[in-house]
């Protein structure tokens, strides 16, 4: 009886047809190749969670710029638009409202005697604004009491006086509690020689670029040609800056080494 069973299959005993030799030598080949790449494969695994390695991984993609710089860089050199002028409304007037624009900044008092310079101001706001200067006023009764009065009465004096260039609101520009603005016009690196702000009329000029890079003193009337001669020269570019501790070159004194 076994032996009639065994001879009814006799297929089990058939060497296998060549087709399947073919995909048993291949998957054998595969198997092989999968255990000799495997080690390698993990030993790079490996290698890549390692501290050193995911350094020197950050530092290629830092390389590549794929790590943001910091925009807070405390190294980096403060100009004029990172500060703020006190509105006459009580608001903070961004500096860098005024990008793109030459300014310049003057401590007013009405009372003052250098008071009759305004008018001249006005002139040169008016006469200039198509070459991009702008005049901003900060009345100031740091000295002499020149100033006095409420925010809305000093504003309201300048308006009767035809002002129309912009008045902020009476500040401090002297002493500790000094505007952070007015700090930055006489200490700031590069900032023209002269120290603190000592009487009314000071007037800065800073470029488009937010760099202070001119001062006149109060006797140095807007219409007058030292005045006339800086401002144009500072906004063609052909200014030079007074060294600290030295003297201005003289207005008119052109560059004939550039």
């Amino acid at each position: 009886m076994q032996e009639t069973i065994l001879s009814a299959h006799p297929a089990n005993d058939a060497p296998p047809a060549p087709a399947f030799r073919a995909n048993a030598a291949r998957l054998t080949a595969l198997g092989l190749a999968l255990l000799a790449v495997s080690p390698a494969f993990t030993a790079q695994a490996n290698a890549a969670s390692t501290p050193a390695a995911a350094k020197a991984v950050k530092k290629d993609a830092s390389a590549k710029g794929d790590t943001p710089s910091k925009s807070g860089d405390s190294k980096s050199e403060k100009n004029a638009y990172d500060y703020n002028l006190p509105g006459a409304d009580g608001k903070d007037v961004p500096v860098s409202s005024y990008k793109g624009k030459f300014l310049l900044i003057v401590n007013l008092a009405r009372k003052s005697t250098y008071n009759d310079q305004l008018p001249a101001l006005i002139k040169l706001a008016d006469t200039y604004k198509d070459k991009g200067l702008v005049v901003i006023g900060i009345p100031s009764n740091d000295f002499g009491g020149e100033e006095p009065g409420t925010d809305a009465d000093i504003q309201k004096a300048y308006k009767d006086a035809k002002v129309d260039f912009p008045i902020m609101a009476v500040s401090k520009v002297s002493g500790d509690a000094a505007l952070p603005i007015t700090t930055f016009l006489t200490k700031s690196k590069g900032a023209p020689p002269g120290g603190p702000i000592h009487w009314n009329y000071t007037k800065f000029l800073i470029d488009k670029k937010g760099h202070v890079i001119a001062r006149l003193n109060p006797d140095v009337a807007p219409d007058s040609a030292e005045f006339l001669a800086t401002v144009d020269q500072v906004l063609d570019g052909t200014y030079r800056p007074a060294k600290k501790g030295g003297d201005k070159p003289p207005a008119g004194d052109d560059d004939d080494d550039e």
